[in-house]
């Protein structure tokens, strides 16, 4: 296990501005240092794929299910923040996920229009209405789901949407602010051990520093966008879609939804009760209505907590990652690399360098089919913060995968049943965040799986609590060793000078 680390520091620019300062001062010393102007920018982009041209594998519940129509349209919504010589770019997406393979492949697209963008983080919503472009849900368990046609064309249209953010950019004013109303924990559905939520509203708004004009607002919450269930065969972006239209509606510019801490939280389920207005009864799950109420729903949240935000005067950005290889520790990957199903895009490596070796297994119920045996996946772990005279106003941890809340915020437990019981816990990660505003983005850069507690994990009976089945979130995990990884590295960035 490798982790190697890089650090973007805004260090040499805050020296040179020292500089120049000093300069001035001693030609005029009445003439005031001018701080960085904050720069602001957003472009949003349809990436909803052609029903009618190719089958459009839904992704997110089975094999096999088609897209049958277009409810709402898929968006790439991307915005960019700029001050001093660095600038940020953050795309949401309005897809299952994306490989690093492929935000790699749109980091050098946007290198090449716009070299001028420091750092590009591409986030998904995780929506399960949409086309699979992970490759799991294809006609059959060892089929790709994938149309690569279609995932090259994604690729390019956030690239570009990226590049036209930035190009967007002009002098902003922004403003922060944070909620816990109840409902946001409401909203919520946790069906395993400890039941951690993540009941937080983190928002960023972003106005023309001159005019005032409405530019974007961030919004970051958690939850899975699967309210509409497996029966479901049109592509929507579920409650994502009503969220960010009203907000639109309502506050003006162009809303950018980052999901966060996502493991094991779900839209679905009684515990998630929305009373519809217009008939007083309880909206069901699998209906437009529900995902429709909990979109805006959370946007009224928006609404209320930005009446009365926090000025952010920030003038300094800094940028920190961690290229990491974590190891796969789960069969199933490999069965299904091997296989073809991620069309190649997650790729394995040994020792820090690439494997594409294989060797023949027995599968029962398959046959013989390609094992892929590389060690590792190679993913990125990202921080930024947001300054203002050098304080942490604000701070992005870019999370590859579906990380559990108890991970984000405290309370890993011990049960019985479970295969490390006397495992160290994970660092927690607010609790190493510096500022007040912490936005939390998952499935950012890779989506690697669930990250789960070493010490929750259960992927051998007895299982958790004597539950008489085994609890889900393994199957779809690279493996017990990965949220330590992941996590220990976003607290060495958070911790660098």
């Amino acid at each position: 296990m490798t982790i190697k680390s890089t650090f973007v520091a805004d260090y040499a620019m805050r020296v040179l501005a020292r500089f120049i300062c000093v300069a001035v001062l001693s030609v005029a010393f009445f003439i005031p240092c001018a701080q960085a102007q904050l720069r602001a920018g957003v472009a949003k982009a349809v990436i909803t794929p052609d029903v009618h041209k190719n089958a459009v594998y839904l992704a997110g519940f089975g094999h096999n299910r088609v897209a049958t129509g277009v409810h709402d349209d898929l968006y790439a919504r991307c915005l960019a923040l700029g001050a001093g010589m660095d600038t940020v770019a953050l795309c949401s997406v309005d897809v299952i996920g994306l490989f690093y393979d492929d935000v790699l492949k749109i980091r050098r697209q946007v290198k090449a229009q716009a070299p001028e963008v420091s750092y590009l983080i591409v986030s998904c919503t995780h929506v399960h209405a949409g086309p699979d472009t992970l490759g799991l849900w294809g006609p059959t368990q060892l089929q790709t789901g994938i149309n690569e046609n279609y995932l090259d064309w994604l690729d390019s249209q956030i690239a570009a949407t990226a590049v036209e953010a930035f190009r967007s950019m002009r002098p902003a004013r922004m403003e922060l602010s944070r909620d816990d109303h109840p409902l946001l924990g409401l909203l919520q559905s946790v069906g395993r051990p400890p039941f951690v939520k993540d009941p937080y509203l983190f928002l960023m708004r972003l106005t023309a520093a001159g005019s005032g004009e409405p530019i974007a607002t961030l919004v970051n919450w958690s939850d899975h966008p699967e309210t509409l269930g497996r029966k479901n065969t049109e592509i929507t972006a579920d409650y994502p879609h009503w969220l960010c239209q009203y907000v639109e509606n309502q506050l003006g510019g162009t809303a950018v939804f980052v999901n966060g801490s996502i493991g094991k939280v779900s839209s679905l389920g009684s515990e998630v009760a929305l009373q519809d207005p217009q008939t007083g009864e309880i909206a069901p799950d699998g209906t437009w209505r529900k995902a429709e109420l909990i979109g805006t729903t959370i946007g009224q949240l928006v609404q209320r907590a930005l009446a009365s935000p926090e000025p952010a005067n920030v003038d300094s950005i800094a940028i920190r990652k961690s290229v990491l290889f974590v190891p796969l520790q789960n069969d199933r990957f490999r069965i299904a690399g091997g296989a073809g199903v991620f069309a190649g895009r997650k790729p394995l490596y040994s020792n820090g360098a690439l494997d594409r070796s294989s060797v023949e297994r027995e599968v029962p119920g398959v046959g013989k089919i390609q094992f892929s045996t590389g060690q590792d996946l190679q993913t990125e772990a990202g921080y930024v913060q947001l300054r203002s005279r050098g304080r942490v106003v604000a701070e992005i941890a870019a999370i590859p995968g579906e990380i559990y809340p108890e991970l984000t915020n405290g309370g890993i437990t011990r049960y019985p049943g479970a295969d490390f019981p006397d495992a160290a816990f994970e660092p927690t990660l607010r609790a190493h965040l510096k500022s007040k505003y912490q936005f939390i983005l998952g499935l950012a850069n890779d989506e690697l799986g669930y990250l789960i507690p070493k010490a929750e994990w259960d992927d051998k009976p007895p299982w958790l609590l004597n539950k008489p089945e085994r609890w889900y979130g393994e199957v779809n995990s690279p493996g017990p060793d990965v949220a330590g990884v992941v996590l220990r590295a976003l607290v060495a960035l958070i911790q660098q000078n």
